[in-house]
């Protein structure tokens, strides 16, 4: 039996990177203090979260029930400056009945800058309320290999 296809427990997924991007500084993202904004580190997290749905083919568009963020914090550890390429990465650390807990890393080289926790409810857009996690989000979350 090929266990490699075997599903991992929801505790397991802690440590495994679901996805990562590279993103170079801009000029722009900079602020008076000459590192970057730390709102544009909410922006990093956010284009790697919203590659990873693309990439679990998560349909955000012209469907009742999406995932939305409903919390979003930062620990802010160390100044990015440009010129820097920002590798972000994201790890699922909990899938509750509603809401899927994630964990984004901002690295600069090998050095971690800043880490973020962004939990995501599903909801129906019709009912404009929480709905319990879809089946297929779940199974796609328990099956992933890197």
């Amino acid at each position: 039996m090929d266990h490699s296809k075997q599903p991992v427990a929801a505790a397991a997924l802690r440590d495994i990177i679901m996805h990562e991007v590279l993103m170079p500084v801009r000029w722009g993202d900079m602020d008076a203090y000459q590192h970057v904004n730390n709102t544009v580190y909410f922006r990093y997290m956010e284009q790697c979260r919203l590659e990873w749905f693309g990439k679990l083919g998560f349909d955000t568009v012209d469907v009742d029930v999406v995932p939305v963020l409903v919390e979003a914090n930062c620990r802010f550890l160390r100044a990015v400056t440009f010129p820097a390429d920002v590798r972000v990465t994201l790890r699922v650390t909990d899938i509750g009945p509603k809401v899927v807990e994630t964990v984004h890393d901002l690295f600069v080289g090998d050095a971690l800058h800043a880490s973020g926790v962004c939990k995501l409810l599903w909801m129906s857009r019709a009912a404009n309320r929480a709905v319990p996690l879809p089946d297929s989000v779940r199974a796609r979350l328990l099956a992933f290999r890197p």
